[in-house]
C-alpha cells in the first residue's frame, strides 16, 4: 500500500513538473544581422566611435505597439524598460570595429506572449548610470519566431545623443489611436495625440520635426517642421494629429517619429515614435479629397500662443544675480488676484511690484532696483490662495 502511494506520488510529481516546464517561456537565441551603418559591435558612441566591448544591449518587446518608452532612471532599475515595454533579453557587445557588413550579434530572448513590436537599445556602458549615453534602433520589427530567430537590418542613428536622466526638461509623447496601425494598399489616414511638456520653470526654445523610417530603413521627410517654438515653463501642449499615407507608399513596416531639438544640426533633445504597417502598394489613392501624399494635419501655431500653465508658479528672477533690473515670469492657470512684494532678509517689505487682477496665462514683470542697496532679497507672489517665494541677489 505504501509503495503504491509512493509510486502514485512520484507520477503526480513528474506530471506537475512537466506541466510547469511546459508553461515556462522557452529561451532561444535571436541573431541580429546588420548590414547598415550603426549596428551591433559598431554602434557609434556620442563621439562617433565604436562602442567598447562589454557595452550592454537590450532587446525589448513593445507590448502595446505604441512605440518605445523612455528607459528607467530610477536607482536599481537604471536603463531598464518602463511602462508596457518588456525586456526580452540582453547581451553585451562582443566585437568592435570593422566594416558594417562584419557585424552580427546574438541576443538571448523569449517568445512574446502576444503580438507586438520589438526594438533594440544600446548603452555606452556595461552598467548604465545617470548620464550614460544610449541609442535606439530606428526600425522596429515583429518578434522573430523560434523557427527562424534571425532579424536583419537593425539600424541605429548616426551617433548617440540621448543620456539617461540628463535630457532637456521638454519631452514629447506620441500616442496612436487603436494600435497597432495597419493601412490597406490604397493608403489612408491614421490619428494620434502629440503631447509636449516643459517640466521646468523656465521657457525653452526648440525646433520640432516629423519624419518616417521607410520599410527599407531609409528616412523620408521631414513631413512637418516647426522652428523656434518658445514654450513657457510648467506647460503641456496637446494636439490631435492626423497623418495621410498615399497609395504609392511601399508595403511593409514603418516607424513614425517626432523629434525636438535643433533641426538644422540634427541634434535631438527628445523624441518619440510608433510603428505602422502598410499591406501593399496601389495606383489608386485612398486619401480624402484635397489631401496629398504624406500630408500632416492638426497643428495650429495660433493655438500655441494661448497656452495656459497647469499650476500657479513664480520663476526665479532672470538674471540672478542682477544689476539693476531683473525679469520675473509667473503663471496663472486661472484668473486671479496677484500680489508680488519684495522683502529684505530682515522680513521688511521693500516694495510692491504688482497688485491687481490678471487673466489666466503667462505674465512677465520687470523689477528695476536702481534705487535699492545691494543685497539678498525675497520676491514673494500671492495668487490663488498660494504663496511662492524666490531669492534675488542684487549686486552693484
Amino acid at each position: 500500500m505504501k509503495k503504491s502511494i509512493l509510486l502514485l506520488s512520484l507520477i503526480l510529481f513528474a506530471v506537475i513538473g512537466v506541466a510547469v516546464i511546459g508553461l515556462r517561456a522557452q529561451p532561444y537565441m535571436i541573431t541580429a544581422t546588420n548590414y547598415a551603418s550603426g549596428f551591433f559591435g559598431v554602434v557609434p558612441d556620442e563621439n562617433g566611435q565604436p562602442l567598447a566591448v562589454g557595452s550592454v544591449i537590450h532587446f525589448i518587446w513593445d507590448a502595446a505597439g505604441d512605440g518605445m518608452d523612455d528607459p528607467s532612471t530610477q536607482p536599481g532599475s537604471m536603463g531598464l524598460p518602463t511602462d508596457d515595454d518588456v525586456l526580452m533579453g540582453s547581451g553585451q557587445v562582443g566585437l568592435t570595429g570593422g566594416a558594417p557588413s562584419a557585424g552580427t550579434f546574438v541576443v538571448p530572448g523569449t517568445t512574446a506572449e502576444a503580438g507586438g513590436w520589438c526594438y533594440v537599445r544600446a548603452f555606452h556602458a556595461a552598467t548604465p548610470v545617470q548620464g550614460t549615453y544610449y541609442s535606439e534602433s530606428v526600425n522596429l520589427y515583429a518578434t522573430a519566431p523560434m523557427s527562424s530567430p534571425t532579424i536583419y537590418g537593425v539600424q541605429f542613428p548616426a551617433s548617440m545623443t540621448k543620456r539617461l536622466g540628463t535630457n532637456a526638461p521638454v519631452t514629447i509623447s506620441l500616442t496612436p489611436q487603436n494600435p497597432p496601425i495597419t493601412l490597406p494598399s490604397g493608403g489612408g489616414n491614421f490619428q494620434y495625440a502629440l503631447d509636449l511638456h516643459n517640466a521646468g520653470t523656465q521657457p525653452y526654445t526648440y525646433d520640432l520635426w516629423i519624419d518616417v523610417v521607410l520599410p527599407n530603413g531609409s528616412v523620408y521627410g521631414p513631413l512637418l517642421v516647426r522652428l523656434d517654438l518658445n514654450m513657457p515653463g510648467q506647460t503641456t501642449w496637446t494636439r490631435a494629429m492626423s497623418q495621410a499615407v498615399p497609395a504609392g507608399a511601399p508595403a511593409g513596416l514603418y516607424l513614425y517619429r517626432c523629434h525636438i531639438g535643433d533641426q538644422q544640426t540634427g541634434q535631438v533633445l527628445h523624441e518619440d515614435a510608433f510603428p505602422f504597417q502598410k499591406q501593399g502598394t496601389s495606383s489608386g489613392n485612398g486619401l480624402a479629397a484635397g489631401e496629398i501624399g504624406w500630408q500632416v494635419a492638426g497643428w495650429d501655431d495660433n493655438d500655441l500662443l494661448k497656452a495656459v500653465p497647469e499650476v500657479f508658479f513664480l520663476s526665479p528672477p532672470y538674471p540672478n544675480p542682477f544689476n539693476p533690473a531683473a525679469q520675473l515670469q509667473f503663471g496663472l492657470p486661472q484668473a486671479a488676484e496677484v500680489r508680488i512684494d519684495v522683502y529684505n532678509i530682515l522680513g521688511s517689505r521693500v516694495t510692491t511690484l504688482l497688485h491687481k487682477n490678471l487673466d489666466a496665462g503667462y505674465h512677465t514683470l520687470t523689477w528695476n532696483a536702481g534705487n535699492i542697496a545691494s543685497g539678498l532679497y525675497l520676491v514673494q507672489m500671492k495668487a490663488g490662495g498660494y504663496i511662492y517665494t524666490e531669492k534675488a541677489l542684487l549686486m552693484k
